[in-house]
């Protein structure tokens, strides 16, 4: 009894320590939206036809829409957001910078992004890309 005791406490200050505490929690995102404001730093144009957007459901759907909506199931590791089997409508589009990000947002979701989120600003880096979106009001 008298070595299971210290080799336990020894296991839980090592697990406590070992924590990743830069995860960001599904709460955090859940019944949120954001307005995206560039992508590879390219700005939103101030003339866009929709404002683009991402939002996140309490059970961590991913609803959002450049030129097309999209949307999926989302599932969050740590603080990588990764969306599989993304839907979304196929609609032309005469904006052309929304057109090219359509598929910049799936292939980011697709194949997992990484999460950044600090007072109000959402920022999505993965697959070469970089989105960053705000708050929305």
């Amino acid at each position: 009894m008298k070595k299971i005791l210290p080799l336990a406490l020894l296991v839980l200050m090592a697990s406590g320590c070992s924590r990743d505490e830069s995860g960001i929690d599904a709460q955090q995102l859940a019944n949120h939206s954001f307005s995206l404001q560039s992508v590879d730093g390219v700005n939103v144009s101030d003339d866009a036809q929709k404002q683009p957007e991402i939002a996140f459901s309490s059970d961590l759907r991913v609803s959002g829409v450049m030129c097309n909506r999209f949307f999926g199931q989302g599932e969050l590791n740590g603080d990588v957001l990764t969306v599989k089997q993304i839907g979304s409508t196929r609609m032309m589009c005469s904006d052309s910078q929304l057109s090219n990000w359509d598929g910049v947002i799936s292939d980011v979701l697709n194949n997992g992004a990484t999460l950044k989120l600090e007072q109000g600003s959402l920022t999505l880096t993965g697959n070469g890309h970089t989105l960053k979106y705000q708050a929305a009001k």
